[in-house]
């Protein structure tokens, strides 16, 4: 008969670590569309929002980037530190580290995904994404407005309206007696 205690100790071990293996790569990713820039503009905006982060409450002690523009992919390691305060508590300090990559598409619409590797609470990578996805918009709003509008493909927008004659709070003159006022 043959010894069988592998059965007892490994096959507990065996699915458990095959239970572990889709953890291995569990992550996270995010997605936005940005259909009324033109692909440039975004991979330009992705690249600086990468590179200068800005972050109201947190600091930002390291920021490592390496842009491949040929794949249009960004790839951030970022360091994160800030002192909290709350009245009737001791301070503390919070950490965070992420590891995400950035990929802009090549076709329309332009779409941006925001992937990390990293096993994570979903509630912070999303709370990340979107305050990567804002800086991506903040600094697509500092390029200005896109000429010519998106969805006129003949390039025809409108002109310059013409300015009012007369300011606004002007009081216009009584018409003469008998005369209908203008509108």
């Amino acid at each position: 008969m043959r010894d069988r205690s592998w059965f007892v100790v490994g096959l507990p071990v065996a699915c458990a670590a095959a239970a572990l293996v889709p953890l291995g790569g569990c992550g996270h990713s995010q997605r936005a569309e940005f259909d009324d820039r033109p692909r440039g503009e975004v991979w330009q905006a992705v690249v600086q929002a990468c590179r200068a982060p800005r972050y109201p409450d947190w600091v930002v002690i390291a920021n490592e980037v390496s842009v491949d523009d040929a794949s249009s992919r960004v790839s951030v390691y970022r360091d994160l530190r800030r002192d909290v305060v709350e009245p009737g508590l001791a301070p503390r300090r919070e950490e965070r580290r992420w590891r995400f990559v950035a990929t802009v598409s090549a076709e329309r619409p332009t779409t941006v995904t925001l992937s990390s590797p990293d096993w994570a609470v979903p509630g912070h990578f999303w709370k990340e994404s979107d305050h990567f996805f804002g800086q991506v918009r903040t600094r697509l709003s500092d390029m200005g407005p896109v000429l010519p509008p998106p969805g006129d493909p003949m390039g025809g927008a409108p002109g310059a309206v013409p300015a009012d004659p007369v300011a606004p709070g002007h009081r216009p003159e009584a018409p003469p007696a008998g005369a209908l006022a203008n509108p």
